[in-house]
């Protein structure tokens, strides 16, 4: 470890860049040889992992690739993630929202934007928790709240 800090001090490169390129290394290697590729983001504390089964990602950042036509409620946004495969498109979206019925605010934007109930949907509200699913003719959301908390998660699906 000392000759590895060493050698960071001398070639330019942070201890943390050469734990994130080990770690990496680490886990593409001990896949028993599947292809898989791990990227780590240490600014953000997000990371991607991809194989030719499909790919996960999770950071603070909205993923590049989530639906535009799934309406957010504003705030910021605490964590994300894709998970893409051959078989299923997801993401999750947890956003603290500022205000009051921030639940309230993010269903009625799903509502104007042609979310319904389905015929599989739910509503559930048990103290604090709010749960309601609704769908388009493409996606699936459930979106939960804990609504004293103000924080909003939306769960996303692509319809098959």
């Amino acid at each position: 470890m000392v000759a590895a800090i060493a050698l960071a001090s001398v070639t330019g490169c942070s201890v943390e860049s050469l734990v994130e390129e080990g770690f990496e290394r680490a886990v593409e290697q001990g896949n028993d040889g599947e292809n898989v590729d791990i990227d780590l983001d240490s600014e953000n504390g997000g990371f991607v992992v991809e194989s030719d089964e499909g790919s996960f990602s999770v950071g603070g950042d909205l993923p590049a690739d989530f639906p535009a036509d799934i309406p957010l409620i504003e705030g910021e946004i605490l964590s994300a993630s894709s998970m893409q495969s051959a078989d299923a498109s997801g993401w999750a979206v947890q956003i603290q929202a500022e205000g009051e019925g921030a639940f309230d605010r993010a269903e009625q934007a799903l509502r104007d934007a042609g979310f319904t109930e389905g015929e599989e949907s739910l509503s559930v509200a048990a103290g604090d928790l709010v749960m309601a699913g609704l769908v388009n003719d493409r996606w699936q959301v459930l979106l939960s709240a804990i609504d004293t908390e103000g924080v909003v998660s939306y769960t996303v699906t692509e319809l098959s």
